[in-house]
């Protein structure tokens, strides 16, 4: 199993007009990759206009196959001129699920959450939901040393998180020893109290000694799914 991360910033005021383009082109002219998708999430922090996708495939080749299937569709050639225009810049990495079990409880190598199986979160009406991405680059050649750290300290000094968890991955193609985490919060008020709660946590800070000669940087933003449902199958919206 594989997670593509793709983060597609727009120029200013385009946001809703990308999420507009996407309902008008339809998606079952875009099915294969649609049947992969865990969620589209617009950022509420860091980068502005930003969409960030995440989809599973079962191999590089089924994304391959998937993926560039499409270009080549009479029926998105109207699609690609409206879209390119509005955006600023396009990037995406390919992501491997962490070696941690308690780390991955939807996304295993050996077993991962399809949008054929349902959604897995359940947004509760009247709730300000967010989804917290966190990344962690690391010295070279620290990775395994911050697995072995996880397993033995922070899996605990993290226990407030534990079920807001979606995933954690790493890098396989794109910037080295890169790390992601993925969290759910029913609100912004959640996110805080929960991360204070991991703060006050006396392994927190026996964690966060340990970890600190291998970290070179750690940034966080802050999204919301996307506000059309099939674009976000992972959520119950």
């Amino acid at each position: 199993m594989i997670l593509e991360h793709r983060a597609y910033t727009m120029q200013p005021g385009h946001l809703e007009r990308f999420y507009e383009l996407q309902v008008e082109r339809g998606f079952d002219i875009v099915r294969p990759i649609m049947d992969k998708v865990i969620s589209y999430f617009s950022t509420v922090s860091g980068p502005l206009e930003q969409v960030v996708h995440l989809y599973v495939f079962d191999s590089l080749e089924d994304w391959r196959s998937r993926l560039h299937g499409l270009y080549g569709l009479p029926e998105l050639e109207a699609y690609f001129p409206k879209v390119r225009p509005i955006m600023l810049a396009q990037q995406n990495n390919v992501l491997l699920p962490a070696p941690v079990a308690e780390l991955t409880p939807h996304f295993s190598a050996e077993r991962w959450w399809q949008p054929s199986d349902g959604p897995r979160v359940e947004i509760r009406p009247g709730s300000s939901p967010v989804v917290e991405e966190q990344v962690i680059a690391l010295t070279p050649g620290q990775l395994p040393r911050y697995w072995d750290l996880i397993a033995n300290h922070g899996l605990a000094a993290m226990n407030p998180l534990k079920t807001n968890r979606i995933g954690s991955f790493f890098m396989m193609v794109g910037p080295l020893h890169q790390v992601y985490h993925y969290w759910f919060f029913e609100s912004f008020d959640d996110r805080t109290r929960r991360h204070n709660a991991v703060r006050m946590n006396p392994e927190w800070q026996r964690f966060a000694d340990e970890i600190r000669p291998y970290v070179a940087s750690q940034e966080s933003k802050l999204m919301v799914p996307a506000p059309v449902p099939e674009m976000a199958p992972f959520f119950k919206l």
